[in-house]
């Protein structure tokens, strides 16, 4: 039989096509589905059989009995129930009521419930927010009680959505900002918010969720219905993950606003820490559930640490810079099953990206006014990128957190499974310079290769990655709203199952995560926020993963 398989898809920007001619007499549905089939003993690589009692492929049903207040019809109510919520908890409100409930609720609102009151137009490529709302301000008042908010949308409606979460939490713990002038230090009356858009499928119902992090902390973003459960148990009463350096820059977070609990705007420690919402969805250690198969699971995470200061410096004949420290850390993992490992499956390598040139992409284009990237003219250089590049190494360790951006800086090991190891590259592609008042800023791809080639029985592959440069955010200026966006990229590939003389089956998944920070003058009334919907149409059910895809290769052996 000849068998022609086409894939087709996008990851991190690029289009890629695999066509296989595979001569052999085998039937296509066991290419691309799971694979059962031990004891080959064919292997190309490297592997190692280790059980891991503390591995985890996926997430656990959880019963709570916490109260749910819910705005909405009863569509959602019946959702709820059928997400595993005990209909004796869920309770119907109003927005006016929102200020009677008790505080640290969980409330669940209908996005058509409210959109009406906060969105002005949605006619286009930009949609206005109505920033003096009353809606808002309820919102901004459940967010400050320490209530959960959940606004249940469409995820074509992300990004506006999280907008409206993150200016409410900005409003409701009053996310300032300071100025570092040339002869003064004084505060800005403007708000820092910042959120990711990450990836969901639209064939799911999805809760777009916001949590104060005291003391100006936030995590966001998606969550499905049916893992509502999940997310409330996790974050009610957290586990202790040590794995992964975005839970560990969190705790160390919290850990500094209880010995400080009522931090000054001038404090020096003042600063912003966002973190992804899915994180808290199962009760793995190893960061946000992408995908999960028969074979493995596939992990990721992303946070981001931005100063509360803005600094302004002037060079001769030239307008005033104005900019503020960011910090951005991305992380993934891939869990292989026994299954993947009894077929001869291994994997082959992991990239990661911090992608400054797509923001100012979009800054060129003027689809936003602000870009981040890292100040150049000497100061940026392949030092600045951790992990460095190596040709040969099973561990190394990544510090979230620098002083400039005020978060206590955390160091977390990373260390692939005994008996393994990965050589690491870097590139900028591609690379771009640009000049901004006279300031030379790089705003460059930064790319990691992580090439593996072993399998571990049980056992996780994690990396991490992160520019300690700091990159900054380059505002438009100080008396109108400066949006700035950039990616953090994930990709994974791996053998799943190796037939000897037959063929082999790759499969390669990515997440694209964009991060959107805005610094709006607390006096705006309305915002105006690109309303252009993510693609998700490659996102697997209940996933958070741009996509995935699975093709043949394969193996040719001498007559």
């Amino acid at each position: 039989m000849k068998i022609l398989v086409v894939v087709m898809g996008l990851r991190m920007g690029r289009l890629f096509v695999v066509v296989i001619s595979v001569i052999v007499a085998v039937v296509l549905l066991s290419v691309l589905t799971f694979h059962a089939v031990n004891g080959l003993g064919y292997k190309v690589v490297g592997r190692v059989g280790q059980a891991s009692p503390n591995a985890v492929g996926g997430s656990a049903l959880v019963g709570i009995n916490v109260p749910i207040y819910v705005i909405g019809p009863a569509t959602l109510i019946q959702g709820l129930i059928n997400a595993g919520i005990n209909q004796s908890t869920v309770k119907l409100t109003t927005t006016n009521q929102l200020t009677t409930l008790p505080n640290n609720s969980m409330i669940i609102i209908d996005w058509s419930a409210i959109k009406p009151d906060i969105i002005i137009n949605d006619s286009g490529g930009k949609v206005e927010v109505n920033l003096t709302s009353p809606v808002i301000h309820e919102l901004a008042n459940a967010i400050a009680r320490g209530d959960i908010v959940g606004i249940y949308a469409n995820a074509s409606d992300e990004s506006i959505v999280e907008f409206v979460l993150a200016y409410s939490w900005a409003k409701a713990v009053n996310n300032g900002l300071i100025l570092n002038g040339a002869m003064l230090r004084e505060e800005v009356p403007d708000y820092l918010i910042a959120y990711p858009v990450i990836p969901v499928s639209d064939k799911e119902p999805v809760v777009f969720v916001a949590k104060w992090v005291r003391p100006r902390g936030l995590i966001i973003g998606p969550i499905y219905l049916n893992q509502l459960p999940q997310f409330i148990a996790g974050i009610m009463k957290p586990i202790l993950r040590l794995k992964d350096p975005c839970y560990a820059g969190y705790e160390q977070y919290i850990g500094g606003s209880q010995l400080s609990p009522a931090l000054s705007i001038y404090s020096v420690g003042d600063s912003t820490l966002i973190w992804t919402a899915p994180m808290w969805v199962g009760i793995s250690d190893s960061g946000v559930e992408g995908y999960i198969d028969g074979n493995g699971t596939f992990y990721w995470d992303t946070c981001l640490a931005v100063a509360n200061s803005i600094n302004e410096e002037q060079l001769g004949g030239y307008s005033p810079t104005y900019y503020l420290a960011v910090q951005v850390l991305g992380y993934e993992n891939y869990y292989e099953s026994s299954t993947m490992y009894g077929n001869n499956g291994y994997v082959v390598s992991q990239l990661g990206a911090i992608d400054y040139y797509y923001g100012y992409q979009q800054y060129s284009a003027g689809v936003t006014n602000a870009f981040v990237g890292d100040q150049g003219g000497g100061t940026f250089s392949p030092s600045s990128w951790n992990p460095r590049a190596i040709s040969n190494t099973a561990s190394y360790t990544v510090s979230f957190g620098v002083t400039v951006t005020g978060i206590p800086s955390v160091s977390v090991s990373i260390s692939l499974p005994t008996g393994t190891s990965e050589s690491i590259g870097g590139s900028l592609s591609p690379a771009e310079t640009t000049s901004f008042n006279g300031w030379t800023v790089e705003v460059a791809n930064i790319t990691w290769t992580f090439n593996i080639g072993y399998g571990a029985n049980q056992r996780d592959f994690p990396n991490s990655f992160e520019d300690l440069t700091p990159a900054n955010m380059y505002l438009s200026g100080l008396t109108s709203q400066s949006m700035a966006v950039f990616n953090v990229d994930f990709e994974n590939n791996v053998v799943t199952a190796q037939y000897p003389c037959a063929y082999e089956v790759h499969q390669t998944t990515w997440a694209d995560i964009e991060w959107v920070v805005i610094v709006t003058p607390q006096s705006s009334t309305i915002a105006n926020i690109s309303g252009k919907p993510y693609i998700y149409s490659q996102s697997p059910p209940y996933s958070y993963v741009t996509g995935t895809t699975t093709y043949a290769v394969p193996i040719i052996c001498p007559p």
